[in-house]
């Protein structure tokens, strides 16, 4: 074994090195020389990072706002931008080690992690009048992401520690590259970008297999964020809830418009789509077509796709309610 510090830049630069592995042999490193900081910050991610603790940038993912529909699987949830960005950035408590698991067991699999705060997803279901399981999907690729920049922290420090003159014999550090090691402040390297896992309260902030992050963020330490979250995402739910009344304006229609549809089977299975499509359009008011078609033109053509729970209703339903969108009607 030659220098301690060149065989760690080597497994830096190595694939096949775990950051785990690489972790502890930094660990050994800091010890050695005594370089305090990065010694704390390899324990924190060796053994996770403690709740409300602040976090480098690289321990925050993103994700996207679903709901499972029993009929086309998860679809998005629409909310308001400043919900979803409050909602969906995640801290990453956990050891590396899970991350490292989660990782290798999702590698070959069209997979996403998903998580959500049981309080959340109530919240959301009130706000939005979602009646699916609903979840934050982040990809996995971000897991990744977040082990490679521990990998970078970690090869810089090295090839910084060789730039200074220490470099060490096997498994040991002369007295004076201790010393050197101690007229350094090697800080910059691992704080740069870093944030409060808690959210601020101003934030401005196909169907696939799916794993579960299963500990800190569907476990103890994310009933933390959720509780911090509750009230404001109550708050700015309240704030915006206007912008939601056309879809919850096409949720109901799309339910009454299947209610008359499995009505009309009973008494005529055989019914034509026209015919169909004609018996929407004597069983309901001028005034509700034009809530319906007003809560349509608000909301984007597609936004009924979603609440129609039954495919075999979806071609007669959009006919009727686009027709209401003509003049006239």
């Amino acid at each position: 074994m030659g220098s301690l510090v060149l065989e760690l830049q080597r497994d830096a630069i190595n694939p096949e090195i775990s950051v785990l592995v690489l972790l502890r042999k930094a660990l050994v490193v800091a010890k050695k020389l005594n370089i305090q900081e990065f010694q704390q910050w390899v324990e924190k991610e060796l053994k996770g990072y403690p709740e409300n603790s602040d976090l480098p940038q690289y321990r925050f993912m993103f994700g996207q706002l679903k709901a499972r529909n029993p009929y086309r699987g998860w679809i998005p949830v629409t909310v308001p931008s400043q919900i979803h960005e409050f909602i969906s950035k995640r801290p990453v408590h956990q050891p590396i080690s899970e991350i490292e698991t989660l990782v290798e067991t999702l590698k070959d699999k069209n997979s996403s992690l998903i998580t959500m705060p049981p309080e959340l997803e109530e919240i959301l279901r009130m706000y939005d009048d979602i009646h699916f399981e609903i979840q934050i999907h982040i990809d996995v690729s971000q897991a990744k992401g977040l082990l490679e920049a521990i990998r970078d922290v970690i090869l810089n420090w090295s090839l910084k520690l060789e730039e200074d003159g220490i470099l060490g014999e096997k498994m040991s550090f002369s007295q004076e590259e201790k010393q050197s090691a101690a007229k350094h402040d090697y800080s910059n390297l691992l704080y740069i970008n870093i944030e409060q896992s808690q959210m601020q309260n101003s934030s401005s902030e196909s169907q696939s297999s799916s794993g579960s992050f299963s500990n800190d963020l569907r476990g103890a330490n994310v009933a933390n964020f959720a509780n911090q979250v509750c009230g404001n995402a109550r708050q700015q739910a309240n704030q915006h809830i206007h912008l939601s009344e056309p879809r919850k304006t096409l949720a109901e229609a799309a339910e009454e418009i299947q209610q008359l549809l499995k009505q009309l089977e009973q008494t005529n299975p055989t019914a034509t789509e026209s015919e169909k499509v004609a018996y929407v359009n004597d069983e309901t008011t001028p005034s509700f077509k034009r809530r319906v078609a007003g809560a349509l033109q608000a909301s984007g053509e597609t936004a009924i796709d979603e609440f129609i729970l039954e495919n075999k209703y979806l071609k007669v339903v959009k006919s009727a309610i686009k027709g209401w969108l003509q003049p006239g009607c």
